[in-house]
């Protein structure tokens, strides 16, 4: 059986085309329904826990949680686990030098460097009116002294003061994905931008930097709320969660695919991932087999509303199962198998 799913699974990569193909092979039936995300290990019972960043070999995890159930009401600290050959380590917290709530990280693909939004009090804050401002922020990994740098410019890092120091989410900039082209993604709000929230992207001008942040077009963005974005590394593929484009209710999460001609419309993954519920922060894991997202579902005998790390098989959400193929991805030589990974989220399939 384990042979079977390794052939299955490598079946997937690799297709030449530049179109998003419509027909996909039956998925295999080992998940019903998504499952959580290692409960245990990160601590997620009763804190609102939010999806993580992987370290390219897949063996570290950074994400955001808050020590309560309802975000706005205790601090949102920035936590670590790794992978050991049993299970994900206990989650640790990442201490900063200044208090501020910590916001979707992700890890470069060199595995260098920690990229996350925080909220710390700035200098540049100084009679601005500011009252919580998310901006982007870089932490070198592999310095152990190292201290978070800003990613302020061209236009990345706005502040949130003022007459929108309280506005909806204006200027708060947050879960920022760098692809091997050394181009920024993130989103925020902006009063200059397309809609209420929008996706960014600051592309690389060559030489380190980036140039201005500039919202992408449609179909990517549109008048709503256009948000909760990651993008592969190779920067052919990504994940956003609208609420108003069709769906299963509540935030849904899509797939859109780089094609020649631009992005490729978002289309909603469909009941294998979304729900009634909020469902969003989606991201693949380094090895493309499993999809890891954030959802306020109900879980454990406890009612909606507390957000949580959940995870599926791509091999069993056809849509993005077909995306994946279209996007071409670049597999990592260390490839963690999927037995691996219901290992160390915390499942082990019958019969293997």
């Amino acid at each position: 059986m384990l042979d079977a799913l390794i052939v299955f699974f490598t079946s997937l990569f690799g297709v030449p085309t530049d179109e998003v193909p419509r027909e996909s092979a039956e998925p295999p039936t080992a998940f019903e329904q998504p499952r959580l995300f290692a409960p245990e290990a990160l601590g997620q019972e009763g804190r609102a826990t939010l999806s993580p960043g992987f370290s390219p070999d897949g063996r570290t995890i950074y994400f955001a949680q808050a020590d309560c159930r309802l975000i706005p009401d205790c601090p949102q600290l920035l936590m670590r686990a790794r992978r050991t050959p049993t299970g994900w380590s206990a989650a640790e917290r990442v201490d900063l030098p200044k208090p501020g709530r910590v916001d979707y990280p992700s890890v470069t693909p060199d595995g260098e460097r920690l990229l996350f939004s925080w909220s710390p009090s700035r200098p540049r804050h100084r009679g601005e009116n500011v009252d919580n401002d998310f901006d982007l922020f870089s932490l070198d990994l592999t310095e152990p002294d190292a201290q978070p740098v800003p990613i302020d410019e061209p236009d990345i890092n706005r502040i949130r003061g003022g007459k929108v120091r309280t506005l909806r989410f204006v200027n708060n900039e947050t879960a920022p994905s760098l692809t091997t082209e050394g181009d920024l993604y993130f989103w925020t709000e902006r009063t200059d931008g397309v809609g209420l929230r929008d996706v960014y992207v600051a592309k690389s001008d060559g030489a380190g930097g980036y140039r201005k942040a500039q919202p992408l077009p449609a179909p990517i963005n549109s008048i709503g709320e256009d948000d909760g974005m990651w993008v592969r590394p190779d920067g052919r593929l990504m994940l956003m969660s609208y609420a108003d484009r069709g769906g299963e209710g509540g935030s849904d999460v899509f797939v859109s695919v780089r094609l020649p001609s631009g992005w490729s419309d978002p289309e909603p993954l469909g009941p294998a991932v979304n729900s009634r519920h909020a469902d969003f922060a989606a991201r693949v894991t380094p090895d493309g087999e499993y999809i890891v997202f954030t959802s306020s579902r109900p879980q454990r005998g406890e009612a909606a509303g507390l957000y949580q790390i959940w995870y599926m098989p791509v091999a069993e959400v056809p849509v993005l199962q077909r995306a994946w193929k279209a996007a071409k991805p670049n597999v990592s030589e260390n490839r963690i198998t999927p037995v691996d990974y219901h290992r160390i989220a915390g499942v082990e399939l019958a019969g293997i």
